[in-house]
């Protein structure tokens, strides 16, 4: 008994012992082989040194712990933090932007191996991470769209999913990197809409597109990318779209023996792209508020307290008082999206694709004491439009809200604004009884 509870026991620790070892085995440690102006000590604010670099798959942005030179497993006793701020071939330079003792020459820092499946295609997709991120601030994280990567007759291949699934892999290792593989791809063609292949060029008309599309979605970096095969030789190209900086490509040649049948298998056919087409919508919202006099006023109390004891209770039992109603809470939607940035007065130009819209707006009328908002009616006053807008030029949308009390209304109108002419719309038929009544336009 005794000798099978010992064999447990020699057992039970093994296990613990080897992966407490493995698990620290997955880490590296980094010497800090330099300090700011070559101190004995550092602290928050100046840089070390580390003697860990690309060879480690480092890149700007990366943020380390610190710990001390005689620190072992496991590792529960961080001394500070640093950034990386410049990488190099074998070293880096790194912002400690934390600390709780003095750090210096000797004491190190710990990071995870940059881990990869396919050695052969890491030094491309490494190279385009390092591309992506060097412009960028330390902190700032960047939002990356990655497309499909295409054979010369932009088919996508076996091979072709395997570097998009070794370029997810690689990036979704590093924190900075927020990814995304569907937001653009109604939007986005083939490669060589946006790059030729033959010049290290963009395609300046159509990559604008894209960036707007970006701006958009807010995404900061497109990366696709193709691939050709001459004799044995594999070459794979990955194209950058910055939105914020300048566009970039990175390439490497391989072996096509060694990825001869993946190369050959079609995944998805070539097919034309059709590319949606847009037109932008100006928008003007306008505000009529409603200033009664006292008599008014008070008649509105009136009425409102009986309909709800709340505002009885706030107005009849204290002393608020209001002198304007004004709109509150107001709604602009296309289709389903809320457009948020529209402002009283101002013109706020947005892209939507081109056919049938539905454009709705709402408003809850508000009492107000000056600027002091006091209490929001029970009513919500909406209109609904259906448009189908083709002509891309000088067309406003104009909405109007109208607080005036037992008179408030919302309208909608679409005209051409360059020549000062309301397009003519015709109603058809509304929707379906017991459902709220929907005005229905064409041009």
């Amino acid at each position: 008994m005794k000798k099978n509870i010992m064999l447990r026991i020699i057992i039970l620790l093994f296990f613990t012992i080897f992966f407490a070892s493995d698990s620290f085995c997955q880490v590296i440690k980094t010497k800090i082989i330099g300090t700011s102006e070559d101190k004995l000590y550092v602290a928050t604010d100046e840089n070390i040194v580390i003697n860990g670099g690309k060879n480690f798959g480092i890149i700007k942005g990366d943020i380390l712990s610190i710990f001390k030179k005689d620190a072992k497993p496991p590792m529960d006793d961080e001394i500070g933090r640093c950034v990386v701020v410049k990488n190099e071939k074998n070293t880096s330079i790194c912002n400690i932007i934390k600390s709780k003792i003095e750090i210096g020459k000797g004491d190190f820092v710990i990071l995870k191996k940059l881990k990869y499946s396919d050695p052969k295609l890491y030094p491309l997709i490494y190279a385009a991470l390092n591309e992506i991120v060097e412009p960028y601030e330390n902190h700032r994280h960047i939002r990356v769209y990655i497309h499909n990567i295409y054979d010369e007759k932009n088919n996508i291949t076996e091979f072709s999913q395997m570097i998009k699934e070794q370029i997810l892999d690689i990036f979704s290792k590093k924190e900075r990197l927020l990814l995304d593989t569907s937001i653009l791809n109604e939007y986005m063609g083939y490669q060589d809409d946006y790059f030729y292949s033959d010049i290290d060029s963009s395609k300046q008309g159509c990559i604008f597109n894209l960036k707007k599309k970006m701006e958009q979605f807010k995404i900061d970096v497109v990366i696709t990318g193709y691939y050709t095969v001459k004799n044995d030789v594999l070459m794979v190209k990955l194209f950058i779209v910055d939105k914020n900086w300048e566009d970039k490509s990175v390439k490497d040649f391989l072996s096509a023996k060694d990825y001869y049948e993946k190369i050959s298998k079609i995944i998805i056919p070539y097919k034309p792209f059709k590319e949606k087409e847009f037109v932008n919508y100006k928008f003007i919202l306008n505000i009529k508020d409603y200033l009664p006099d006292l008599d008014e006023q008070r008649e509105i109390i009136k009425l409102e307290s009986e309909k709800e004891m709340n505002f009885r209770f706030k107005f009849i039992n204290s002393k608020l008082k209001f002198n304007r109603i004004s709109p509150s809470d107001i709604n602009v939607k296309v289709n389903n999206e809320l457009i948020t940035e529209i402002h009283r007065g101002d013109v706020y130009e947005k892209s939507f694709e081109k056919g049938l819209k539905r454009i709705l707006v709402s408003f809850i009328p508000t009492l107000y004491d000056n600027e002091l908002e006091i209490i929001s009616l029970k009513k919500e006053i909406k209109k609904e439009i259906l448009v189908d807008l083709k002509d891309e030029n000088d067309i406003y949308v104009e909405i109007f809200l109208d607080s005036t009390y037992g008179k408030e209304s919302a309208d909608i109108k679409v005209i051409r604004k360059k020549i000062d002419e309301k397009i003519k719309l015709s109603p058809v038929k509304t929707v379906k009884e017991k459902l709220p009544t929907i005005e229905l336009y064409r041009d």
